[in-house]
C-alpha cells in the first residue's frame, strides 16, 4: 500500500476525530489481566463475506450441457452473442446460477439488467427478494487477453451468509466453490475475509494502539488510517486501516452497534483484498481464509490462535432484533397505547393487531429471537405456568 494515497471518502457530516492515543485503562495492569482472563473464553469466527470472481463462461455452459458441438457452433454463438444485446442473459445467467448456486437458499431474479462492468446483470436474490449477489455478462470487458470469454459472479456479505450456511455446511460450502472455480478457470478479483469477536475481547481501542505501535506499518511506511467516531452514542465506531485503492484494506469496526444494539460488544475486523495487474488472489483464500487473513496482517495473531468456524447469524439477528424492538417502542408506542384503549378486549386487541401485520417476517425472526424477546417470554411463561 503506497503511503500518503487517498483515505476512502466519507461524508463531512459523518467524520470522528482520529485519536490514536493508548487508552489509560488499556495501559494498566488490572485492564491487561482482565483481558486475559476474557482472551481465555473468546472465540473468533472466521469466514468469507464479500466474493467476486470471473469464470470461462463456455467452460460453465459446457459443464451444463447448454449447446451442442457442432461445425457451426451455432449453439454456442446465440448465447455469447445474446449476452451483448441482453436477449439470452437470463438464458445465460440461469445456466451459471445452476451450476455455482443451486440448492443453496438463494434464487435468481426473473429480468435482466445493465451490468456495472459486463453490459448485461441479472441480481441474485435471497428469499425476501433482495439483492446479495449477481451474474454479469458480455461487452468489452467479456473477453480475457488469453482469449477466455468470461462472465462474472458476485455475492455481497448476506449472500455469502446464505451460501455458506446451506446444506453442506460452511467449510464444505467453500471447498465446493473454489472447485467449480478452478474447473472453469476462475479467478477471484475482490474477496473480503472476516474475523468476528463476538465477545469485544479486542475492541477497537486495541486496533488503535498497534496502529500507533507501527504493527500495520508497510516495509516502514505508515498506513493511511482513520477513525469515525460515534463519541459514544451506541452507533459503533470505525477504525479504517490502508487505502480503498491497494491490494488490501482493514475496516474494524463495532459491528453489534452498527446492527442496532447499543450494549453489544461484538468486533468484526474485516480486510478487503483485490486482484491487480501485479497480482491474482489465490483461490485457496476460500480453504483457508483465516490463515490468508493472518498473512496479510501478522498482529491479528488472535485469529489464528482461536479461529474457529462459528456463524455469526444469531448474533447479527439478536442485535438486529432488539434494535427493532426499541424502534417500535420508540416511534410507534404511542399509536399501540391509543390501539389497547380503544378495543374492549384481549381477543379484539389481537384482531386489531393482526389486521396490521404483513405475511412476510423480518430475517431475524426465528426460536431464537422469540427465546429472548423479553414480552413474549413472559407471556409463554404464563401460559404454561
Amino acid at each position: 500500500m503506497a503511503d500518503g494515497s487517498q483515505v476512502l471518502g466519507l461524508p463531512s457530516s459523518n467524520r470522528g476525530v482520529s485519536g490514536f492515543r493508548k487508552p489509560k485503562a488499556y495501559r494498566s495492569e488490572k485492564f491487561t489481566g482482565q483481558r486475559r482472563k476474557q482472551e481465555s473464553k473468546v472465540k473468533i469466527g472466521v469466514g468469507i463475506d464479500w466474493l467476486s470472481a470471473s469464470v470461462d463462461l463456455v467452460r460453465v455452459l459446457q459443464e451444463q450441457g447448454a449447446y451442442q458441438h457442432g461445425p457451426a457452433n451455432t449453439g454456442r454463438k446465440r448465447l455469447l452473442d445474446g449476452c451483448d444485446d441482453g436477449s439470452t442473459a437470463l438464458e445465460v445467467a440461469s445456466h451459471v446460477f445452476a451450476f455455482f448456486f443451486a440448492g443453496c437458499g438463494l434464487v435468481l431474479a426473473e429480468e435482466a439488467g445493465k451490468g456495472r462492468f459486463y453490459a448485461s446483470r441479472v441480481s441474485i436474490r435471497n428469499s425476501a427478494d433482495e439483492h446479495v449477489g449477481l451474474i454479469e455478462m458480455g461487452g468489452a470487458s467479456t473477453v480475457r487477453q488469453d482469449g477466455v470469454y468470461t462472465c462474472r459472479i458476485e455475492l455481497t456479505g448476506d449472500g455469502c451468509q446464505i451460501y455458506g450456511g446451506a446444506c453442506s455446511g460452511h467449510a464444505k460450502r467453500w471447498l465446493e466453490l473454489r472447485a467449480k472455480l478452478e474447473s472453469t478457470a476462475g479467478r477471484l478479483t475482490r474477496v473480503d475475509v472476516c474475523a468476528d469477536d463476538l465477545m469485544g475481547a479486542y475492541p477497537i481501542s486495541v486496533a488503535m494502539q498497534w496502529l500507533e505501535d507501527g504493527q500495520f506499518d508497510n516495509r516502514g511506511q505508515k498506513v493511511n488510517r482513520q477513525l469515525i467516531d460515534d463519541f459514544d452514542t451506541g452507533k459503533g465506531k470505525t477504525l479504517y486501516v490502508g487505502s480503498r485503492q491497494s491490494e488490501k484494506f482493514l475496516r474494524v469496526y463495532e459491528k453489534g452497534m452498527q446492527l442496532g444494539d447499543k450494549v453489544s460488544p461484538w468486533v468484526r475486523y474485516e480486510a478487503e483484498f483485490k486482484a491487480s495487474r501485479r497480482k491474482e488472489l489465490t483461490l485457496d483464500i476460500l480453504r483457508d481464509p483465516d490463515a490468508y487473513l493472518l498473512g496479510a496482517y501478522p498482529v491479528l495473531k488472535f485469529v489464528r490462535a482461536m479461529a474457529l468456524r462459528i456463524d455469526p447469524t444469531s448474533a447479527a439477528a439478536a442485535a438486529t432484533w432488539k434494535s427493532c424492538r426499541r424502534h417500535l417502542q420508540r416511534q410507534y408506542g404511542a399509536t399501540l397505547n391509543f390501539v389497547v384503549r380503544e378495543t374492549p378486549d384481549d381477543e379484539a386487541l389481537g384482531r386489531v393487531i393482526r389486521s396490521l401485520t404483513s405475511p412476510k417476517l423480518p430475517k431475524w425472526a426465528n426460536k431464537e429471537a422469540a427465546a429472548n424477546w423479553p414480552e413474549i417470554v413472559a407471556e409463554n411463561r404464563k401460559k404454561y405456568a
